[in-house]
């Protein structure tokens, strides 16, 4: 039986919530120290009363470690973070917080000596904002982490491990062959490096062998699911149920970088994307779901900054603009290095672990994208109009009670991947369908390729093709016929190479395998 927050701390220092491998957590081993309201609630330093020695910025910094923040505290990334058992996790605490803490402690008995008559000399710690300040830099000195020595935060950019906690219990899920998983159940501490935004507001309810259970653990959720795709036949419904849990399961474990994809809903209004997205996101606290389009991760250099530490990246209306710069984008979605920046910060570096969910009802043209681009994402089809009809009702409340197993399905699901080296997400057909086509509207070469050029017959020797300066200068006219940004021609030819159409050299002409269709460029 789970036990609430309050029993756990009230039972400190008991067995509580053992994991697989008989660990225990002992509550007052990492909790933070009381603070005290006022410098004269300080512990003394000697028999006559002083708190302070000396009074000075790097006293007061100690006293601030020793006091508030605790031995489970850390400084990285220009930010103090404290392990707080209450929560479970690691919460940040603002520099404002640590500036008020301070100035508590004004007039506090300072160790002033003996006089003439050897009586003791207490004098007032006088404060001002710059020394407060000062102070609070010493201590995040003493408290720094450096990035030399590898970022507090767990850096794995092989992806090869991930967490999930809930309130009770931690699952760790580690890759430990190609194609293969294993997950262990731990008891929650500040070793495992979770931060308090990112614990489940739920208990665990354990891992099922397979997902052959779901309607039965989960009926509302599955029943939902049924209702938006279920008149593709039981085969694709499943396809993609399975493929939006195993999204969702690694995205719970911080290991969505190692699928590398990102979630497209796709559809019209009132098909239910909405309500999807709000199953997704409802487990987690808000604070841990950031909303940034990867348009905006090409042109704002601080919008990337919101991906620290957030599980979901969320965009429930994905703007129809173009792309103009994937590169930002990609890196967020595959986890690699990144540069962030908060106004009015120094700028550090991140490995994002967010998993990307866009919903939408038109796809965005991508400008200049390659291979790698389309290879990102995972599009789900919503095409069954619900809004308006008889069939329009609200299921949410019902799926929330699946939650719990949803969570534990969802985990199952992206075990079932087998992770790196493994199957991958699953894929279903809508996907394979809708992204071919979105590779046609948004590829200006790929339109040109389709509206204006065919392949040569074998009766049509190479000295009769066209040369490849000529294709190009066509699609350049098609690009302002049709309103299209053409690419460049080192581009352009890189792309029809990809689509089949090398170049060759003939009589001293770089020449290709096309027939023009004219009447498109007129």
């Amino acid at each position: 039986m789970a036990m609430s927050d309050a029993e756990i701390i009230r039972l400190a220092g008991i067995q509580v919530n053992p994991g697989d491998d008989g660990d225990t957590l002992d509550l007052r081993e990492y909790a933070p120290p009381e603070p005290p309201e006022n410098g004269q609630q300080l512990p003394a330093i000697n028999e006559h009363g002083a708190v302070f020695w000396r009074g000075d910025d790097t006293e007061i910094a100690e006293a601030l470690i020793a006091h508030w923040l605790g031995p489970h505290a850390v400084a990285t990334a220009g930010e103090v973070w404290q392990w707080q058992p209450v929560k479970r996790g690691w919460v940040r605490i603002p520099t404002e917080a640590l500036v008020c803490w301070l100035s508590t402690i004004a007039g506090a008995p300072v160790w002033g000596g003996l006089n003439r008559n050897q009586e003791p000399v207490l004098k007032p710690l006088v404060l001002s904002n710059a020394r407060i300040r000062g102070a609070v830099a010493i201590a995040y000195a003493r408290l720094h982490h450096d990035e030399d020595e590898g970022d507090f935060w767990t850096v794995d950019s092989l992806r090869k491990s991930g967490i999930v906690q809930f309130r009770d219990r931690a699952v760790v899920v580690d890759q430990i062959a190609g194609g293969r998983l294993k997950y262990t159940v731990r008891t929650p501490s500040p070793d495992l490096k979770v931060r308090a935004s990112s614990v489940l507001p739920s208990s665990f309810r354990g891992i099922p062998d397979d997902l052959s259970n779901l309607g039965r653990d989960a009926p509302a959720f599955w029943s939902a699911c049924w209702e938006w795709w279920g008149h593709h036949g039981e085969d694709e419904a499943r396809a993609r149920t399975v493929a939006v849990l195993e999204f969702l399961g690694a995205s719970l474990l911080g290991m969505a970088p190692m699928m590398a994809r990102a979630l497209m809903l796709y559809g019209p209004g009132g098909t239910g994307k909405s309500t999807l997205i709000e199953v997704l996101t409802r487990w987690c606290q808000a604070r841990s779901i950031c909303s940034v389009t990867p348009q905006e991760m090409g042109l704002n250099r601080f919008a990337t900054a919101q991906l620290d530490g957030a599980t979901l990246n969320v965009v429930d209306d994905l703007p129809a603009e173009p792309i103009k710069d994937a590169g930002a984008w990609k890196s967020s979605i595959t986890g690699g290095r990144m540069g962030v920046e908060r106004k009015g910060q120094d700028g550090y570096t991140i490995y994002p672990r967010a998993g990307h969910i866009y919903a939408g009802n038109r796809l965005p043209v991508a400008v200049r994208a390659n291979s790698g681009f389309w290879r990102r994402w995972l599009v789900v089809e919503y095409d069954r109009v619900f809004a308006g009809t008889t069939q329009d009702r609200d299921v949410l409340g019902a799926i929330e009670a699946d939650m719990p197993a949803i969570i534990s399905h969802a985990v199952r699901a992206f075990l079932d991947t087998g992770g790196r080296g493994g199957r991958g997400f699953t894929e279903p057909a809508c996907h394979r369908v809708l992204m071919g086509q979105w590779e046609t509207v948004s590829d200006s070469v790929a339109a040109f390729r389709d509206d204006c050029l065919q392949r040569v017959s074998e009766d049509i020797r190479p000295t009769q093709w066209p040369s490849r300066t000529e294709i190009f200068r066509a699609y350049r006219d098609w690009c302002e016929i049709v309103g299209r940004r053409p690419t460049s021609a080192s581009e352009f030819y890189s792309r029809l190479a990809a689509y089949g159409f090398d170049v060759s050299i003939t009589r001293g002409r770089r020449v290709l395998p096309v027939v023009l269709d004219a009447s498109e460029l007129s």
